[in-house]
């Protein structure tokens, strides 16, 4: 006997439409709480939090802010940074930045601290705040398996009402809705364990004075815990402004007219 054969066209829409918002839930609530939980330990350098609160990109924001509150780099034509500084005292990765002969965009900043936020990544999987490869594959499968299950179970439905002359439409826009949260939240999925979730989590409630209005001594980690935002207003608000920049004009991060008309104009950012 067919499956749903007594179910009217209707009928499974709205079962299918509540089931979809359950699936959905729960395709969030199991990385939120089925995430391993790792160890509990300290991760107080700066690119140890940047990384964990946002990834490598956020990284290479606090390490440019520490950079230019410390007079490593000045504000160039096009939204660009200009290494003044390269005896600087910084980490490996901050000599990379000040090791750039063009001023930096932000694609060109992404690129060159690459190298050392992988071994920043491979440090926190060992100490057990980020998941390792393996138990992130395992979450990300995990996560859609109720809206991969809904997808077959309405798949299902769709040919067997196809191949009784039944309109479909609706069941396979509903399909379609179903296949593209599954492909977001296969691609979201939070890299940490639940102890590197609360420790960033620990380090925000901590700092949150410093998101209203960051000293100078402040702004890094305030980028690092909560992104360049903090810095508008503040005597260093061009690295923010540099995340404006870079996706204007033809939206070249590192190409070379960008770099060569920013070179050719910050002839004089040395001071």
């Amino acid at each position: 006997m067919q499956l749903f054969s007594s179910w009217t066209g209707g009928d499974f829409l709205l079962v299918y439409t509540m089931l979809l918002g359950l699936a959905t839930f729960a395709a969030w609530w199991v990385p939120a709480h089925l995430r391993e939980p790792g160890r509990r330990g300290e991760s107080d350098d700066l690119e140890s939090i940047a990384l964990l609160a946002g990834g490598r990109r956020r990284m290479a924001d606090s390490l440019l802010a520490d950079l230019y509150v410390r007079g490593g780099l000045v504000p160039c034509e096009k939204g660009r940074l200009a290494v003044v500084q390269r005896d600087l005292p910084a980490s490996p990765a901050g000599r990379a930045l000040l090791a750039n002969n063009a001023p930096l965009s932000l694609s060109d900043a992404y690129k060159a601290v690459l190298g050392d936020a992988d071994r920043v990544a491979a440090r926190l999987r060992r100490a057990g705040l980020l998941l390792r490869p393996e138990q992130q594959a395992r979450l990300r499968w995990l996560s859609i398996t109720p809206l991969a299950a809904l997808f077959m179970l309405g798949l299902y439905r769709q040919r067997a009402g196809s191949t009784a002359g039944e309109p479909t439409g609706f069941l396979v826009v509903l399909l379609i809705v179903t296949v593209v949260l599954a492909v977001i939240r296969f691609a979201r999925i939070d890299p940490r364990t639940a102890a590197g979730v609360a420790i960033v989590k620990d380090l925000r409630a901590q700092n949150g004075r410093s998101a209203r209005a960051p000293r100078a001594e402040e702004a890094a980690l305030a980028v690092a815990l909560f992104g360049t935002a903090v810095l508008v207003g503040t005597p260093w608000e061009p690295v923010h402004a540099m995340r404006k920049k870079d996706g204007d004009g033809d939206g070249g991060d590192s190409d070379g007219d960008g770099g060569s008309g920013c070179g050719g104009g910050c002839g004089g950012c040395g001071g």
